[in-house]
């Protein structure tokens, strides 16, 4: 009888999760759509404005396209958080050092004049989503190298240790840091403890992350100190493989 109520259980959250993902998927895409128009709309008569000599009307245009810009990247932001908290895993053993050099080299890419150092420990591994386990590197290390940027070089180290269950791992910088009294808001959505101008994004990209380590039955701890940085401290459980070993 437990057993079948179980599965009773398990087919409902199942098909709310199907739900969920039809609902994001469509939010997404049927979005686009209009956003896309009013950017081009705004394209459009900023290039006819040009002429006229309107600068006053062709900076309301830049806004409203930057608008439209950012309301696409929190519609991207807020699907890849619902994924990250209902994604099938796919566990394998992961080179986590690997994948925080490949997220260094495509930061340094994305800006060529920034001088950075970004010294990852190697021999870091655990037992994870690879998939998952990038984009928690990707939105930690962005989000060290963004309030960083008020600092004439960026330093961030990525250092861990193995333990019996699987992998405390550390990523640290020299950062703006923040006050320690709003640390419970930080793992949040759309919570900012900063302004744009200091390196604030969206308010998802640490939500993501928090997500992405509880689904590998861990937690995420930061600590900072205003003006000197911030470590993000992230304990990740080695998740068993079907029918393998670790």
């Amino acid at each position: 009888m437990n057993m079948d109520r179980e599965a009773q259980l398990q087919a409902r959250l199942d098909a709310a999760d199907k739900r969920l993902q039809a609902l994001l998927h469509g939010i997404s895409h049927d979005l686009r759509a209009p956003l896309r128009a009013i950017d081009g709309f705004a394209s459009r008569l900023s290039r006819q404005l040009e002429s006229a000599g309107d600068p006053a009307a062709i900076e309301s245009l830049a806004r409203i396209s930057a608008t439209s810009a950012r309301m696409a990247k929190l519609m991207d932001g807020l699907v890849e958080l619902a994924r990250a908290g209902s994604a099938e895993l796919r566990p394998m053993r992961v080179d986590m050092s690997m994948l925080a050099d490949w997220c260094a080299s495509e930061l340094q890419d994305a800006h060529p004049g920034r001088e950075a150092v970004i010294d990852v420990q190697q021999g870091l591994e655990v037992v994870g989503d690879e998939r998952l386990l990038k984009t928690l590197l990707a939105q930690l290390l962005g989000n060290a190298w963004r309030f960083s940027a008020s600092r004439p070089q960026v330093q961030i180290a990525v250092t861990g240790t193995r333990n019996d269950s699987g992998l405390d791992l550390a990523v640290r910088d020299h950062g703006v840091g923040f006050d320690m009294t709003y640390a419970a808001r930080i793992l949040e959505p759309f919570q900012r403890l900063h302004g744009s101008d200091e390196g604030a994004g969206d308010g998802i990209g640490l939500a993501i992350a928090d997500a992405i380590v509880a689904r590998h039955g861990g937690h995420i701890r930061a600590e900072a100190i205003p003006g000197e940085g911030a470590t993000f401290h992230v304990h990740l459980r080695d998740v068993p493989i079907p029918g393998g070993e670790q």
